[in-house]
């Protein structure tokens, strides 16, 4: 064999080695004039990426791969994402990056693929939970603004009316009728204050950074005893500043606002043990109920409930975890630990 036929052979054999062994897909393409291009090969990446055998390929339109890429010539460099429906399997996401070539009369492309479905998911979730933050947000500054209106209407309207009662009882000289009246309007004005004062600890707690997050977990639970009618089993170990505000306290606060409102709204518990403290430079936390459980699998899938997930993604975001455990009918127990030193960061 002459010497430049037998360099010929070697190149062919060691790019044809390099496409079989290639980690990414690749798929050569005959390219007509006009009609859809034709798959001429695939490598074994390919094949397994798609679910195909070669003969299974070899030949057939791309568009067997549940992708339309009737886009004539690629330009070179192309870059590009193509979605494949695959029935039975869901959907497959590629980066495609396309090569045009000529061998004889004939024009080829060649397409290397890399499997993206798994950011592009990761991505979606992202996004879908970055809305119900915001949603949840919203529900929370509408909350909120709900009680201040209903607490200054109701304080508006009282005042009011016994004002105007006041006023009346002075004109007639009734110093009895007088007297009663600013007694009646003293305790409507020292309840609306108390509404007033409910509804902004409950968008911000002012014992946090005042008594730190001991009295203010104090102060939560209290309030959720009164609301729920659970008993409640608490245990709070905390140093004696009762750890100051922080960015870890914050998330710590939340988590525990969120898993007492879940069990008051979802649990149907009659108790509930709670216990929070800190040791060794972290936060502890452990809410545990006797209620009626759930499926945590079942709910991870329902992208209705990210309640969970929010949850999840605070603690991870002050460099901590959080762990739910559940079963339908033996109850929910939910646990998370952050660092003390988390970053400013981490707060929400």
């Amino acid at each position: 064999m002459p010497a430049r036929n037998k360099g010929k052979k070697n190149g062919a054999d060691l790019y044809r080695m390099v496409f079989e062994e290639a980690r990414d897909s690749m798929l050569v393409l005959e390219l007509p004039p006009h009609g859809t291009p034709r798959i001429v090969d695939a490598n074994p990446a390919a094949l397994a990426l798609h679910g195909f055998g070669r003969k299974e390929l070899t030949g057939k339109p791309v568009s067997v791969l549940g992708a339309s890429l009737s886009r004539g010539r690629f330009r070179p460099g192309d870059v590009f994402e193509v979605r494949h429906d695959r029935p039975g399997n869901g959907q497959l996401v590629t980066e495609v990056t396309a090569r045009n070539f000529k061998s004889g009369a004939g024009h080829f492309g060649i397409l290397i693929e890399r499997d993206i479905t798994w950011r592009r998911r990761l991505e979606e979730e992202a996004q879908a939970l970055s809305a119900r933050l915001l949603q949840e947000r919203e529900e929370e500054k509408k909350k909120l603004a709900a009680g201040i209106h209903d607490s200054v209407g109701a304080m508006q309207v009282g005042l009011s009316a016994e004002l105007l009662l006041l006023e009346d009882c002075v004109r007639r000289g009734d110093d009895k009728k007088a007297l009663a009246g600013l007694r009646r309007a003293g305790k409507l004005l020292k309840t609306s204050a108390a509404g007033l004062k409910k509804a902004c600890v409950e968008a911000w707690p002012a014992s946090l950074a005042v008594s730190g997050l001991g009295a203010a977990l104090s102060g939560l639970l209290a309030s959720f005893a009164r609301r729920s009618g659970i008993a409640a089993e608490v245990s709070l170990s905390f140093p004696g500043d009762g750890v100051p505000e922080s960015p870890a306290a914050i998330v710590l606060y939340r988590l525990a606002q969120e898993a007492l409102a879940n069990a008051e709204r979802h649990s149907g518990a009659g108790r509930l043990k709670f216990s929070a403290g800190a040791e060794g430079g972290w936060l502890a936390l452990e809410v545990s109920d006797d209620g009626r459980g759930f499926d945590p699998v079942a709910a991870a899938a329902d992208r209705n409930r990210l309640g969970l997930k929010i949850m999840e993604d605070a603690a991870s975001s002050a460099g901590g975890y959080l762990s739910v455990y559940s079963a339908p009918g033996r109850g929910t127990r939910v646990k998370a630990q952050l660092p003390l030193n988390c970053g400013r960061g981490a707060a929400r």
